[in-house]
């Protein structure tokens, strides 16, 4: 697994937005920006905002949005914030609202972190034809917000068709550890492909058929060739 330092992809403007409501968060949208809030510590009342959809549809972008600290130029002022959540829209998938926690080094968070496959090249199951499956995508850690992974790195070098990598197998940094304890997931495997399943679904299917059909019995063996017994001569009658 890579930890890599966390810096802002750049920063983002924002505008402070008083105001509530339905109403309110249209009326941003059509002015080019996405609603928002940034929460801060405790019980501490999150902050509205209004955030520039262009500078968040260019840092989403960029990538590793949820996992970089972020910079927000809101009042005059650039306040660190970390990513939570992203609203997205059920068809256009624009995003419509957007939540932050204000960047505090110590604060215990659970992030999830994109799994990267590597040593796919190697791997003796997909060069006999096996293809890689990706159970988990994404793993849920808890770590400090100022170590928060890049990403998880997965090697399957050495799995063979049929072989997995479980959450166990893989090792955390210092300080970092899995959100899920009660069972030992299954991250990544190497299967068969569909193809070569069906053929030999097909193979054991024609066997079986060939096992379960009846032998012929030899035209040697047959008492007739299926017709009918011909009729004995009828006898003479007497005359009279």
């Amino acid at each position: 697994m890579n930890s890599r330092p966390h810096v802002a992809h750049h920063v983002m403007n924002a505008i402070a937005k008083p105001a509530q409501g339905k109403g309110a968060a249209r009326a941003l949208r059509r002015a080019g920006m996405i609603p928002g809030i940034i929460y801060g510590k405790g019980n501490e009342a999150g902050e509205t905002i209004g955030l520039n959809a262009q500078d968040l549809a260019k840092a989403l972008r960029i990538g590793h949005f949820f996992t970089n600290t972020q910079e927000l130029s809101l009042n005059g002022k650039t306040v660190k914030v970390i990513a939570r959540d992203i609203q997205r829209h059920p068809v256009t998938d624009t995003p419509i609202h957007i939540d932050f926690i204000r960047f505090d080094p110590s604060r215990i968070m659970n992030v999830n972190v994109t799994v990267n496959i590597v040593g796919a090249d190697k791997s003796p199951g997909i060069k006999q034809g096996g293809v890689l499956q990706l159970v988990e995508a994404e793993r849920e850690v808890v770590c400090r917000a100022d170590s928060i992974p890049q990403e998880i790195i997965v090697d399957i070098s050495a799995l063979d068709i049929g072989d997995s990598v479980h959450l166990s197998e893989i090792t955390l940094p210092e300080g970092v550890k899995s959100a899920v304890t009660d069972r030992d997931l299954t991250i990544a495997s190497v299967v068969s492909t569909r193809t070569s399943k069906m053929e030999e679904d097909e193979a054991a299917d024609a066997a079986a058929a060939a096992a379960a059909t009846p032998a012929a019995v030899p035209a040697s063996s047959q008492k007739n060739d299926g017709k009918a017994p011909e009729a004995a001569p009828a006898k003479d009658a007497k005359k009279k």
